[in-house]
């Protein structure tokens, strides 16, 4: 596990709204989408990148193999890396997991008994304007008003926070290289990041992990990089530390929900593919044993049929989306169409991964997030893919017998990616 950004981002901890206004304003929305399609496609349809370098004289031995496939094995839970890790040296004790979406702020806390967690919060709240466009926090003041007043209104004593950025605003690439020792990488991982990633290496914070040796290529490895633009990240230490908490680890959400799909369901003898539903996008995954072997997303989510809706039945939003979440048979059709797009989008990703790995088999289909919710929406997957469908349930994570989860089972369709990275706070206290 590397602190890549541990040093470099104690320098903009302190960053305040009027020095990073740009992440203020969302950046042209159409060049974004263009940009992102355009990496996708290369990650999906092109091989990966082999670097140029020269390697040394001397072939790496066996044991420096070995060294690599023993760090990722000791970091099992945190393979997938978080772009920001601890700030702080101070050990901590406890870690408020909180998942910004594009109109709702979900906080989950988790208190650490032993080794065994017990729940202690579990918060969801709704706005009818966005909080997020296009990856970047719209108001950072009002944003950070809406956290430090949920923090009072529901007693939160811990300020050590641990956040999500959406996967839609973070460039994730799977590059392979000759393999190189571990401080040789730490010297040539730059030139890899400015090759793979399209915007310039001032205006990116970039972490990797190695994956490990190639399969088919028993002399080179696999090494994940991901990065994301410093004016998205900057807004949210920002808006962290107007609201008086300690951001101690950021994320990406795909990750998070990789992983605990991971730990939870343990799926080892086939890949799965992971579907988070949420408001503006729906992100799809799928993982071989410990990896992310392709990634996806689809411009549609629940505001999207929210809005059919509003248009539609002429409502205001709150009444569309009351209409939505009730499953209203008036309108059963919109509901149709949507159910229809999202299942057939997530077939048409199936089929294009199995035909670029006709060995491989997919055994599971697991979904998450607030549309997931609509009724119907399972049994079209299923239909559509011939694959068997179920939701996770993040509060398996929490010890067996916790009477408290029982209050929590209408939330657990929101509540994968706070949970999770509350959970985190094990790694922050070894």
């Amino acid at each position: 596990m590397r602190d890549f950004f541990t040093a470099l981002l104690k320098k903009v901890k302190k960053v305040t709204p009027t020095e990073q206004s740009g992440a203020v304003t969302a950046q042209n929305t159409e060049q974004h989408i263009e940009e992102k399609e355009k990496i996708q496609e290369e990650t999906a349809t092109t091989p990966p990148l082999e670097t140029t370098q020269k390697t040394t004289e001397e072939a790496p031995s066996v044991e420096s193999k070995k060294r690599y496939k023993a760090k990722k094995s000791i970091v099992s839970l945190m393979k997938k890396l978080p772009l920001v890790n601890s700030f702080t040296a101070r050990q901590v004790n406890e870690l408020v997991g909180i998942d910004i979406g594009t109109m709702s702020i979900k906080i989950c806390t988790l208190k650490n008994l032993k080794g065994f967690f017990t729940v202690e919060n579990v918060i969801l709240k709704t706005y009818e304007q966005d909080l997020l466009n296009d990856g970047h926090i719209v108001d950072i003041d009002f944003l950070a008003n809406e956290l430090k007043m949920l923090f009072t209104e529901n007693k939160i004593k811990s300020r050590n926070v641990a956040c999500a950025l959406s996967s839609y605003s973070v460039i994730s690439k799977k590059i392979t290289i000759p393999f190189l020792r571990e401080e040789e990488l730490e010297n040539t991982i730059g030139t890899e990041v400015e090759n793979a990633i399209p915007f310039p290496m001032r205006d990116i914070y970039y972490n990797y992990y190695v994956m490990g040796v190639d399969p088919e290529k028993q002399n080179m490895m696999d090494v994940k990089i991901v990065a994301a633009k410093k004016e998205i990240i900057d807004a949210y230490i920002a808006a962290f530390n107007m609201a008086d908490l300690t951001l101690q680890l950021l994320d990406v959400d795909i990750f998070d929900v990789s992983n605990l799909v991971e730990q939870i369901y343990s799926p080892k003898e086939h890949s799965v593919v992971i579907v988070d539903i949420g408001a503006s996008v729906a992100n799809i995954a799928i993982l071989n044993g410990e990896n992310i072997e392709f990634t996806r997303e689809i411009l549609m989510g629940g505001k999207y049929l929210t809005n059919l809706i509003q248009k539609s039945a002429k409502l205001n939003y709150k009444d569309a989306e009351e209409k939505k979440l009730s499953a209203d048979s008036n309108i059963a059709y919109l509901f149709e169409d949507f159910i229809f797009n999202i299942a057939s989008e997530i077939n048409k990703t199936v089929r294009f991964y199995l035909a670029t790995k006709p060995k491989e088999n997919i055994g599971m289909i697991y979904i998450t997030g607030g549309s997931s919710l609509l009724p119907g929406l399972k049994e079209k997957i299923v239909e559509d893919t011939g694959i068997q469908v179920e939701v996770i349930d993040p509060f398996l994570l929490v010890q067996a017998g916790d009477t408290q989860t029982s209050m929590y089972e209408n939330l657990k369709e929101f509540m994968v990616v706070p949970l999770y990275l509350s959970t985190r706070v094990t790694d922050l206290m070894l």
